[in-house]
């Protein structure tokens, strides 16, 4: 879990406001193809309001109706929607993708801070690593269905590292946990069988970019929307505006000499150099020559970017694999909020490991088709 629960940040705070009682659904599990996967999450209100999308419409209204019986109990339950049927009766109801999905609804008490929720908005907010545990099917009545518990990681070399846990069963599965996608582990307690499903909850993405134009702007805004950390520096005093860049969460007025000493850089997924300037390019890419960035994105034509690394003399093959120049997706962007899509969309697809082609002509995409 690193970027999918930006939409429910807002909610949190609203129901601090309102401080009324609402119903978390998670996916914990999925079969085949399906328009989300386990990890997403969706707040159901009092009032039957949605924030947040499961399935694409195939059960949301099944939802609202199952999480009246949590309001009334407080209990959580567990729904299973199975849409892997060509029969008329399930297609009569809406069921669009091919496949099934297990959910979980808990109750997020206003007495309890809306936990599970605050824990997920707290390590967000703080950046931190972890593991969410949260039993689903339980008859150990200490360990009850929907308990949940987030384990925070302690970086160790870099590495998460999760300490002891305070659910005794488990410890084994953690570790692994925290490296792999959202899972379900059922284990054994006293005699008495405990199902959980463990979910890796990771820091947002950080975007780091040098160079504050008119064209950062729709940048540093279609990052925010996808719920990325954004930091923007500039040499330039003038360019660094809170009015300017109201979504940015920091704005740094730095020479490229003071990068170094006044940034960590290791603490950012993507940097991106837009001073167009190739001087200022060249020295601000000199002081980031021995992070561990793994997307460094340069505007401008493939030249631009051979110049570039050949400034830095023996220095470029650190960094070369990690540069990309022309940066972006080749999706005929023009205006500036066409090429900041096609960047955003071009880190996305490169620290998720994917090709950026269209799914339907990407056979080793076609299985995810419905769950973007």
């Amino acid at each position: 879990m690193a970027n999918n629960l930006n939409h429910l940040l807002g909610a949190y705070r609203q129901l601090q406001r309102d401080k009324q009682d609402s119903v978390l659904a998670t996916i914990i599990e999925t079969f085949g193809s399906t328009y989300q996967k386990a990890g997403a999450r969706m707040l159901i209100t009092q009032t039957g309001e949605l924030v947040g999308l499961l399935g694409g419409g195939c059960f949301e209204r099944d939802l609202v109706e199952q999480a009246a019986s949590v309001f009334a109990t407080g209990h959580a339950k567990t729904l299973f929607y199975d849409m892997r049927s060509g029969e008329d009766a399930i297609w009569g109801l809406g069921l669009g993708c091919n496949g099934a999905v297990r959910v979980l609804l808990q109750l997020l008490s206003a007495e309890q801070d809306f936990s599970p929720l605050n824990l997920l908005v707290e390590a967000a907010e703080t950046q931190s690593h972890g593991v969410l545990v949260t039993v689903f099917d339980s008859t150990n009545a200490d360990f009850p269905a929907g308990r949940s518990q987030l384990l925070q990681a302690a970086l160790v070399d870099e590495q998460p590292i999760l300490p002891s846990a305070p659910f005794p069963f488990a410890t084994a599965a953690l570790q692994t946990a925290l490296q792999q996608k959202p899972r379900i582990e059922t284990h054994l307690l006293d005699g008495q069988d405990i199902k959980a499903f463990y979910d890796p909850v990771q820091p947002p993405w950080q975007l780091l970019i040098f160079g504050a134009g008119a064209d950062a702007i729709p940048l540093v805004n279609c990052a925010k929307s996808l719920g990325w950390r954004v930091t923007l520096v500039d040499h330039r005093p003038a360019h660094i505006k809170p009015e300017r860049f109201p979504l940015a969460d920091q704005l740094l007025h730095l020479t490229p000499e003071q990068v170094a000493a006044q940034l960590d850089l290791n603490r950012f997924n993507a940097i991106m150099m837009m001073t167009h300037n190739v001087e200022y390019d060249q020295r601000y890419l000199q002081a980031i020559v021995h992070c561990r960035v793994p997307f460094v994105g340069l505007l401008g034509p493939a030249h631009r970017k051979q110049r570039l690394l050949q400034s830095l003399g023996d220095d470029a093959e650190l960094i070369s694999e990690r540069v990309f120049g022309p940066v972006g997706l080749d999706i005929g962007a023009q205006t500036p909020e066409e090429i900041a899509l096609s960047i955003v969309a071009g880190i996305n697809a490169q620290l998720n490991g994917r090709s950026g082609l269209q799914l339907g002509n990407d056979v080793v995409s076609l299985q995810h088709a419905c769950s973007h």
